[in-house]
């Protein structure tokens, strides 16, 4: 009986786990999230009970947990959100502009003229 194997057809991607079934990406990102989260949920415990603080750990350490999970289109959750603030801060109506080379080149032509005038009228 034989058994067969599927191969992906775009090898990049595939991702070389590093522990317990993870990337390295992965493995710093949920690192991260820990040290956030911890410390706010030791914290939280003692003044606003023990449902609620882990409510608060995980809302501190989701960010940075969904950094190394979320991927869309071969592009993390960091980059998407660089992007999109990018785009809303950039402003809505672009102009095309244009440079008149000829304009150009008969200011810098009338320049040189009135150069050429101021220094025949130092000399005199």
């Amino acid at each position: 009986m034989a058994h067969y194997v599927q191969i992906p057809k775009d090898l990049n991607d595939i991702k070389e786990k590093f522990i317990m079934g993870l990337t390295k990406r992965q493995v710093v990102c949920f690192a991260i999230g820990l040290a956030l989260g911890a410390p706010v949920f030791f914290v939280a415990r003692n003044y606003v009970g023990m449902s609620t603080a882990i409510m608060a750990m995980g809302i501190v350490a989701a960010p940075a947990i969904l950094c190394g999970l979320y991927r869309k289109n071969g592009i993390f959750l960091e980059k998407q959100a660089k992007f999109m603030r990018e785009y809303f801060t950039r402003p809505r109506k672009r102009y095309y502009k244009t440079t008149n080379i000829f304009y150009a080149v008969e200011r810098q032509l009338e320049y040189m003229k009135i150069k050429k005038k101021l220094r025949n009228a130092e000399k005199h």
